[in-house]
């Protein structure tokens, strides 16, 4: 084998190459050949004065449409017509090259290697990524000469989507994307979807790491006021953003110390939701103007069912608070009660609300998925029949429904095991909620506080507490507990920081 420089004019495909490879107009060899000259040669046979291209021809025809280039380098190859093709297959026995690698290549050439991710994404104008014509610092040419050079036919736009990827996987590879756009499983612009929706979810995973440790760290107080809960204006300046309680249930107990309204024993449910409403009122009245309100509601079948639930709703409707939705709170060991042509009853109703038009503070408590980690699902087909992908984490929203026991009495006898409480709501209950609605530093409210189940919690969090009751008994506990609440956390802080 020689080598030579042949002019075009001098240059022929060899006919049986012809008969098996149709050569169509490649803008990237044109562009490569044009701007950056010829890189490989040409592999021709001679033939009567003819050299005749039997690997090369697509660099041949572009060397033409070049127009500044007249000759090129060619292997001249001395053999029989009837090792031409055999020998053509030879040449052309070549490794698919991967798209990360061609990523890595378009690092240098975009000149990205050892820069922070913020002059990367100057560079790559990645600030304004849905620009088509945005092409960063690197300019229009370096972009062109990048798809070219690595065989790429999209845009820039395109181009700083899968470098976005390229980038991610550098410190998450875990749902292969890079690997799913080159073997054609996803396209680069679904590729981008999966990232930003991945990197969404590390990011709020991050935020709820990040508020376990502050709810640890932040220093908060707490305040126990006697008094009724139909007057809270004294509070006002507190303006609490969490609110969360258990109003006293219609016609099933009698709790000590009720004060004139004796709220709960009411003739009718009429005046029962009546008086519900100066609670709300109040309530709604120191409120924060994002705040989220949680009421523990139950059900009455004395004498029959009364729809209570469903008219207290409609009350707090009325009162102009925004209902989120409705949680079933199923009590795993409630006490058996017989009713009249109906099944036990085991549940109770968690109303969530927030004020009208709040923006609300929402990160929900999460559970372990099934798989346990990240992944790519496929999802339902779109229009056109393609398949859909979406990324599940390793954990996911927990459901509505909250199962617990009721409560167990050494929740608060601990602090006090003279103190008796009727009707006191698990603090688990309290947990599901101040863990989803709240952030370290807000100051949350009871204002049926009694054993202070729900201040405990609050304070625990990283929140401030105000409980508010008007039976003095339960004031007094509160506050004892509250005070060995605090002292424990600082105790807590004091052997961690340690």
């Amino acid at each position: 084998m020689e080598t030579t420089k042949v002019k075009l004019s001098e240059l022929q495909i060899h006919p049986l190459v012809l008969k098996i490879k149709q050569y169509q107009p490649n803008q990237f060899m044109t562009f490569s050949m044009k701007n950056f000259g010829q890189k490989t040669n040409v592999i021709v046979v001679l033939r009567n004065g003819v050299y005749y291209i039997i690997d090369g021809g697509c660099r041949y025809y572009a060397a033409i449409e070049a127009g500044n280039i007249d000759a090129l380098n060619c292997n001249v190859l001395n053999i029989p017509d009837s090792e031409i093709l055999d020998t053509r297959i030879t040449y052309n026995l070549k490794t698919k090259v991967h798209l990360s690698e061609k990523c890595m290549n378009i690092e240098h050439m975009l000149n990205l290697m050892g820069n922070n991710q913020g002059k990367r994404n100057d560079i790559l104008g990645m600030n304004n990524i849905n620009d088509e014509d945005e092409f960063g610092t690197a300019g229009r040419d370096r972009f062109e000469i990048a798809c070219m050079q690595s065989g790429l036919e999209f845009s820039g736009r395109t181009l700083r989507k899968l470098m976005a990827v390229h980038d991610y996987e550098k410190t998450d590879n875990s749902l292969g994307l890079i690997e799913g756009i080159d073997n054609g499983t996803y396209k680069i612009d679904a590729a981008y979807r999966l990232m930003l929706s991945s990197r969404d979810k590390d990011g709020k995973k991050e935020a709820r790491n990040k508020r376990k440790i502050e709810a640890l760290n932040t220093d908060v107080w707490f305040k126990v006021f006697e008094q009724s809960s139909v007057d809270l204006s004294n509070l006002k300046k507190y303006r609490p953003q969490f609110a969360a309680f258990s109003p006293t249930y219609w016609g099933m107990k009698e709790y000590r110390n009720q004060g004139e309204m004796e709220y709960g024993q009411e003739p009718t449910l009429q005046e029962y939701l009546e008086n519900s409403r100066k609670f709300i009122d109040a309530l709604m009245d120191i409120m924060d103007e994002n705040g989220v309100v949680v009421i523990i509601i139950g059900e009455s079948y004395a004498g029959g069912y009364k729809s209570i639930i469903t008219q207290y709703e409609m009350m707090l409707l009325e009162a102009g608070l925004e209902v989120i939705g409705k949680c079933p709170w199923i009590k795993s060991n409630s006490t058996p009660v017989i009713l009249k042509d109906f099944f036990r009853t085991v549940d109770e109703t968690i109303l969530v609300c927030k004020m009208k038009g709040a923006e609300v503070n929402f990160n929900p408590e999460m559970k372990k998925t099934k798989e346990g980690k990240k992944m790519v699902k496929k999802s339902h087909k779109a229009k056109d029949g393609s398949e859909r992908y979406f990324v599940q984490d390793e954990e996911t929203v927990v459901s509505n429904v909250i199962i617990t026991p009721v409560v167990n009495d050494s929740e608060y006898k601990k602090y006090d095991p003279e103190f008796t409480h009727d009707a006191p709501a698990p603090m688990a209950v309290y947990e599901r909620f101040v863990d989803s609605y709240t952030l370290p530093g807000m100051t949350c409210i009871d204002i049926h506080c009694g054993a202070g189940q729900g201040l405990e919690v609050f304070a625990r969090k990283g929140c401030n507490a105000i409980g508010v009751d008007i039976d003095p008994v339960s004031v007094e506990f509160c506050n004892k507990r509250m005070n060995m609440v605090l002292g424990e956390r600082n105790e807590t802080e004091l052997q961690q920081a340690a």
